[in-house]
C-alpha cells in the first residue's frame, strides 16, 4: 500500500459483481470517466496496482490508512491532494459496505483524520485590488490576440466560476439563449449532468471581442473556443487545462500579486465577491454548480438561479 512506483496494469473495466472485481464495479457506478479516471488513479496507487480482491479489501485496517496518509505527507503531497485521496479510499469502502464486503469502513473520518488545509494551499479567494491588478496587467499585453484572448478567460474565470477543465472544453456553440439571458452550456461537468451558467454583459463583452480578433486574424471560428498560442506545434489547438493555469499564474506574477494564484483561485474568487456583493449563500451554491452548500462556504472567506444570479452581484472595473 505504498504511495511510490504506481504502475497501472490494465484499462478500467466493469465487472459482473463486486465479488469478482471490487474496484471495476466501483467504477461502474461513477457518472463521468474524468470522476472514474481520478478513483481508479488514487485506488490502484493505495493498493498498489488494480488487482483488486474482496480479500485485499477485507485485510485493510484503519492503520493502514493513516500510514498511508502519513506516508503522502512524508514525500511532500499537498494536504488537498493527501485529503482527496483519503475522499477516494472512503468512497470505495462505502461502496463495500453496501455490498457486503466489509462492515466498518477504516477510512471513516472519526478514525482517519484529514489535513486541515490552510490558506497558502486552498486557492483562497483574490483580494478585490489583486484581481483588478491582474486584470490590468492583462489588459496592458501587447499582443492583440493573447490580449483579447486573455482578458476573455480571466473574466469567465471570475464571473462564471468556471473549472478550468470546463474553459479549456468550451466551444464556440455551448454558447446560447434562455430567454432574455445569455448562457454558456456545458456538457460535460464534474457531476455528469449538463448545466447551463449565466453570462454576464461584461464576459460577453471580452468574448466577443475575442472572437472578432481570431476572425480579424483567419483563425476559424468553430469547435474549441480557446487556442494555445504557443511557438510550437500546439499554436492553434485547443488549450490545456494546465496552460489556462499558466496564464492565470503569469499575469499574477507580472502585477506583482505575490501569493500562490491558480485558475481555482478565481472560483473561490468568483464565490466570495458574490456573496460579499449580497448574493445569498444558496445563489452561490446553484451558479458555481456545487452539491453542497457546505463546499460552498468553504469557499466563501467570512467576507432564481437567473433571473437573480450570483454573478448579478460582482462588480468590477471593466479594463
Amino acid at each position: 500500500m505504498s504511495a511510490e512506483n504506481l504502475t497501472v496494469v490494465r484499462p478500467l473495466g466493469i465487472a459482473h459483481s463486486v465479488h469478482e472485481d471490487p474496484l471495476a464495479q466501483f467504477l461502474s457506478g461513477q457518472l463521468t470517466e474524468r470522476t472514474k479516471k481520478a478513483y481508479y488513479a488514487d485506488l490502484c496507487e493505495f493498493f498498489n496496482g488494480d488487482r483488486i480482491g474482496p480479500d485485499d479489501v477485507r485485510a485493510v485496517t484503519f492503520a493502514d490508512i493513516i500510514e498511508y496518509r502519513n506516508t503522502l505527507a512524508s514525500l511532500g503531497r499537498k494536504r488537498t491532494t493527501i485529503n482527496r485521496k483519503l475522499s477516494s479510499l472512503k468512497a470505495f469502502f462505502k461502496m463495500m459496505i453496501a455490498a457486503g464486503v466489509i462492515d466498518k469502513n477504516p477510512a471513516d473520518s472519526a478514525l482517519v483524520r484529514g489535513y486541515r488545509v490552510d490558506d497558502t494551499v486552498s486557492g483562497k479567494a483574490l483580494q478585490k485590488n489583486d484581481l483588478q491588478r491582474i486584470l490590468d496587467q492583462a489588459a496592458e499585453e501587447p499582443d492583440d490576440l493573447r490580449r483579447s484572448r486573455d482578458l476573455a478567460v480571466l473574466h469567465l474565470l471570475t464571473f462564471a466560476g468556471l473549472r478550468r477543465s470546463e474553459l479549456a472544453g468550451m466551444d464556440w456553440d455551448d454558447l446560447g439563449q434562455e430567454g432574455v439571458f445569455r448562457i454558456l452550456r456545458l456538457p460535460d461537468t464534474k457531476s455528469g449532468v449538463a448545466q447551463d451558467v449565466k453570462l454576464q454583459p461584461i464576459v460577453l463583452q471580452y468574448l466577443q471581442a475575442y472572437r472578432e480578433t481570431l476572425e480579424a486574424m483567419n483563425y476559424p471560428l468553430t469547435g474549441k473556443a480557446f487556442i494555445s498560442l504557443s511557438r510550437n506545434d500546439s499554436h492553434g489547438q485547443p488549450i490545456t487545462p494546465q496552460s489556462i493555469n499558466l496564464i492565470v499564474k503569469r499575469y499574477a506574477l507580472q502585477a506583482g500579486v505575490t501569493r500562490h494564484v491558480t485558475a481555482h483561485t478565481f472560483r473561490h474568487t468568483c464565490c466570495t465577491l458574490s456573496i460579499e456583493g449580497g448574493a445569498k449563500p444558496q445563489q452561490a451554491q446553484a451558479h458555481l454548480r456545487h452539491k453542497d452548500l457546505k463546499t460552498t462556504m468553504r469557499y466563501y472567506e467570512n467576507r432564481e438561479r437567473l433571473t437573480d444570479n450570483a454573478s448579478d452581484y460582482i462588480h468590477i472595473k471593466s479594463s
